[in-house]
């Protein structure tokens, strides 16, 4: 999850069909965008470098989210995430500019729900926090059953640097794997329950998982260097077949973006 995607107020937001997304991940991982994308980062103000340790701040909120961790097949894909970042901290500068996330961490975003201003206006302010997953629930048994078709196969292209952060974006090779993806958003913005807590798509589905937050402003040779970086991390990314495999997504709670919680009576669903 990346928290500082723009938005504007109460867009007008449909996902993209799926030659347009294909088309638009592998475009923000090419060298060109990414050199663009990394002269306009700016800190995320998500985490604070004391000097000593890094400090999370607070971000709250729920999310339909799938962890990577939840499938035994994502080990491998795991493994090389954690390579990466090694190769992010060992070879950007400064160090303290930029937040690893822990691996415990790493996630596709299914849906966006409530955070911030509009979770606590909409959920503790309104004292529905203990009844909100129940009302997720709801419209997941809602939303049509589909055939059993064994997890959805996202191959992780490459690289990108997006605004505050640095992820590894995903494409879809089969189309009907990205059409699960999007009808599943539909029905589920489209409850009436979760439509009257504001709960509304307010950007189009973006494979990727978040593996690093930019926490400090960087210098004119600071961006090229990132840019270099992921370019050549990304030259070994085209070579490989890295894939996160998606079996089901539920609801998480979190206080701050590095700590996704289950809790008791968290709903989930089968893609």
């Amino acid at each position: 999850m990346n928290a500082n995607l723009t938005t504007t107020e109460n867009p007008v937001i449909s996902d993209m069909s799926f030659a347009d997304y294909n088309k638009r991940q592998l475009y923000e991982v090419s060298a060109d965008r990414n050199k663009e994308r990394a002269f306009n980062v700016k800190p995320a103000g998500n985490f604070l470098y004391t000097g000593a340790a890094w400090v999370p701040q607070q971000y709250e909120g729920f999310a339909i989210v799938s962890m990577l961790n939840d499938n035994n097949e994502n080990e491998a894909l795991a493994a090389r995430l954690t390579e990466i970042q090694t190769e992010l901290q060992y070879n950007l500068s400064p160090a303290y500019a930029f937040y690893q996330l822990p691996s415990e961490s790493f996630h596709q975003t299914v849906a966006n729900t409530l955070s911030a201003d509009r979770f606590k206006k909409n959920i503790i302010d309104a004292g529905l926090e203990a009844v909100y997953p129940s009302i997720v629930g709801g419209a997941f048994e809602n939303i049509p059953e589909h055939d059993n078709q064994g997890p959805l196969m996202m191959k992780m292209a490459g690289l990108s640097v997006f605004g505050t952060a640095i992820g590894l974006l995903g494409v879809l090779e089969n189309e009907d794997d990205y059409s699960r993806i999007t009808r599943f958003r539909s029905d589920f913005y489209g409850d009436p329950k979760l439509t009257q807590l504001d709960v509304r798509m307010t950007r189009p589905f973006i494979g990727h998982i978040t593996l690093a937050y930019i926490e400090h402003p960087l210098n004119k040779n600071q961006k090229e260097h990132l840019a270099s970086v992921v370019t050549e991390i990304n030259e070994a990314l085209s070579r490989e077949e890295n894939y996160f495999n998606i079996a089901k997504t539920g609801l998480r709670r979190y206080q701050h973006l590095a700590e996704f919680i289950n809790q008791d009576n968290s709903p989930t669903y089968l893609l």
